[in-house]
């Protein structure tokens, strides 16, 4: 809430500023330097006839007649000139023949002479708001337009605005760089002249070589003219940018390049600053909350840059002038805020840390005489710094009459002490058999911890002490406890032992009349020794072969998986052909009334032809993941067996199905043995849960990984990786047969 109150103030005091005009010498120092950076070139269509040194001292006069200025009119119509504005007082009296010839020469240019006007207060100006006009003669000014050529410097001195015109008496007189260009704006009056426009390329012309004929026709064709006073003895100088001094008739033409140019510099108005403000004062105030000070101070940077930047390139592209001072104030006071935010939160800061200095120091000595463990504290030497009510009774101690420079050595008996001062890992056990104490015999863990802690001896000096933290625990009774679980843990071993010999003794016991009903039914449904009469005998016999084979298979799955728990499998490893390996698979699937209908497609990488396995443990794990594949899938489905290399440069074997899936809660628990994701009497496959149990602990014995992704009702896919160290290249089969040649 604070910092919202201390933004809207931020934008109160920006907004108020920037209407009451704060920032404008800012902003004009700030378009003065861009105008200094940039420099546009001018039309080519306007020349300055200039009144300099030369003239006056040549012609030795001033005024100059009015006769001269109908020669100089003439030699300028009569070489084609397109406009002629003079920037001269005609409003006084003069000769009366000299004025009839200045007049006759005006009505020979047609129209394409423009005389200047002038505003000014007459009297003085705190008791009279009476605007003069000066205007030309009437003589002259039936022959010519009029033009205002008032200049107005702003608060330093500068001319910076040039003027469309001026309403005066309900009729808009328009100034004579607009009626040159032939462009004025009457809503706006005033406009921004662009000194940015290099005056080198405005051609100037000495009135006394034009009125010599030194002058070519080539350089007065078709242009247009300004024809004034620019001697400084005639003091028509005003202060202006870029250029530091101007002459009235150079200001009146760099005003008609700015308008002829397009180059009118326009400036931010005062909403789009208004608006501009809004989004920084809101911006930082959001950004404040979300990032720290030092982060916002360099935003702020990046900011101030940025507008600036595009402020240049505004103004030199396209003559817009941002105020940026506004903006600018507003980026500075939010950063400053962020700033003395942060002195706040620093000065909050310590003063919450010595609290909780002064917080940790009670809690440290509450936690130590709280413990239920025994705490000593020392220093380097073994001296006693402090020691806990535990540690007093366990060690048979009377605060009360430790002396003030007691030693761990007059407490602590000396086996113990020895076994404390011995190097090696923490914590540690030690039985004390020699306790003094009422508990007699006592197994303590204990703990040694060392920490540099600074002391203060004065304002200007800090030392640091090595203390040592002694933590005692007794588990006598967890020790007993330990020796209890340890005894249960051999008993379980022996148990485990005695269920696997059984198991193992069980499953040879169960294999040997297996294989004789398996024989001899197969006799039977054969038919060896003649006919058995009845058609169903053979059905019989039939079922009695499935059965004993189903039933033979779950036995020796129950010993594999007996053996792997008792570590009594070890691998026959060799190199596998693992396109022919699976081929033979595949052709016992087939075989399956599970895959009838069923399509196997291989996709294999021939990268890699060769595996360092166990051939009949890597047939058998892809038989299981071929027989759950065809067991789960639909009539008519494709299982896709396929070959890639993991990303860790291991061989990956993929068997996909589009079957039923597998719940997600139940991916798993499906590796488990015995455990079926459908485990009701009714479920519709059969099985005995064991296939992925084995996979499983057969791809752990070739130290690879059984990954298995499913989606219930879209499919199954199951991927055995193996490690790199297993893989052969296919140029490995070919070295080996030259080897073996």
């Amino acid at each position: 809430m604070k910092q919202l109150v201390v933004s809207i103030a931020i934008l109160l005091t920006t907004v108020i500023l920037s209407v009451g005009g704060a920032w404008e010498d800012i902003d004009l120092w700030t378009l003065d330097r861009r105008m200094d950076l940039v420099e546009i070139e001018p039309t080519g269509t306007l020349s300055v006839v200039a009144i300099d040194v030369r003239t006056l001292r040549a012609l030795n006069q001033w005024p100059i007649s009015r006769r001269t200025h109908a020669k100089v009119v003439d030699i300028l119509i009569e070489n084609g000139a397109n406009q002629i504005a003079l920037d001269i007082d005609l409003s006084g009296e003069s000769y009366p023949e000299d004025s009839a010839i200045l007049a006759d020469a005006f009505a020979r240019a047609s129209g394409r002479i423009i005389l200047p006007i002038f505003f000014q207060r007459d009297g003085d100006r705190n008791t009279t708001n009476e605007i003069v006009v000066t205007r030309p003669m009437a003589l002259f000014a039936e022959h010519a337009w009029l033009g205002n050529v008032n200049v107005s410097p702003e608060r330093d001195g500068r001319v910076r605005r040039g003027s469309y015109g001026v309403e005066l008496d309900g009729q808009f007189h328009f100034s004579l760089p607009a009626l040159l260009a032939g462009r004025a704006d009457r809503e706006k009056l005033f406009f921004h002249t662009n000194y940015s426009i290099d005056t080198h390329g405005i051609p100037r012309i000495s009135y006394i070589d034009l009125l010599n004929g030194e002058v070519g026709r080539d350089q007065i064709e078709g242009r247009k003219f300004i024809i004034g006073a620019t001697a400084v003895e005639l003091g028509d100088q005003f202060a202006v940018p870029k250029h530091g001094v101007m002459s009235g008739p150079a200001i009146q033409a760099m005003a008609y390049e700015t308008l002829a140019t397009g180059t009118v510099i326009r400036q931010t108005d005062t909403p789009a600053v208004i608006a501009g403000l809004v989004v920084i004062v809101f911006a930082g105030f959001f950004l404040q909350k979300r990032m720290s000070w030092l982060q916002l101070q360099l935003i702020g940077i990046v900011a101030l840059v940025t507008l600036q930047a595009i402020g240049f390139l505004l103004f030199r592209n396209h003559a817009i002038d941002l105020n940026l001072a506004g903006w600018s104030a507003a980026i500075l006071l939010v950063c400053s805020s962020a700033i003395l935010s942060e002195i706040a939160r620093q000065r909050r800061h310590i003063r919450q840390q010595r609290l909780e200095n002064e917080y940790r120091r009670l809690l440290t000595t509450s936690v130590v005489n709280d413990s239920p463990d025994a705490i000593i504290i020392a220093d380097a030497e073994g001296q006693i710094e402090m020691i806990n009510p535990v540690a007093e009774q366990m060690f048979g101690i009377d605060r009360q009459r430790l002396a003030p420079e007691m030693r761990l050595s007059d407490i602590l008996p000396a086996t113990l002490l020895q076994a404390t001062e011995a190097d090696g890992d923490f914590p540690r056990e030690y039985l004390l058999e020699d306790m003094s104490g009422p508990r007699g015999a006592m197994c303590l863990r204990y703990t040694l911890s060392r920490s540099r802690v600074p002391r203060t001896l004065s304002d200007d000096e800090t030392t640091m002490r090595d203390l040592v933290t002694y933590t005692f625990h007794d588990v006598t009774e967890r020790h007993a406890a330990e020796e209890a679980i340890r005894a249960a843990h051999r008993q379980e071993q022996e148990a485990s032992r005695a269920k696997t010999e059984f198991i193992a003794n069980m499953g040879h016991e169960l294999r040997t009349p297996l294989n004789a009903i398996i024989g001899f039914s197969e006799l039977m449904t054969a038919e060896i020794f003649g006919p058995l009469g009845d058609g169903r005998y053979r059905q019989y016999a039939t079922d009695i072969t499935d059965s004993g084979k189903h039933l033979l298979m779950t036995v020796n799955d129950i010993l594999d998986l007996s053996r792997i728990d008792s570590n009594k499998v070890s691998l026959a490893d060799e190199n596998i052909d693992i396109a022919e390996a699976t081929e033979a698979c595949i052709r016992i699937a087939r075989s399956w009334k599970e895959a009838a209908g069923k399509t196997f497609a291989i996709d294999f990488d021939h990268a890699f032809t060769q595996l360092w396995a166990d051939a009949g443990l890597f047939k058998q794990m892809l038989t299981n993941l071929l027989s759950n594949a065809a067991k789960f899938s639909k009539p008519n489905d494709r299982i896709t067996i396929r070959t890639a290399i993991a990303a860790d440069g291991g061989f990956c074997l993929t068997v996909a199905d589009p079957g039923i899936g597998i719940a997600a809660e139940d991916i798993e628990r499906v590796t488990e043995p015995f455990y079926q994701a459908d485990g009701s009497l009714a479920r519709s496959h059969e099985g005995t849960g064991l296939g992925l149990a084995l996979v499983k602990a057969y791809m752990k014995l070739h130290d690879g990984q059984l990954r298995i992704e499913s989606v219930q009702g879209e499919g199954t896919t199951v991927t055995l990786q193996f490690p790199p160290a297993r893989l052969r290249p296919a140029h490995d089969e070919a070295a080996s047969v030259m080897a073996g040649a």
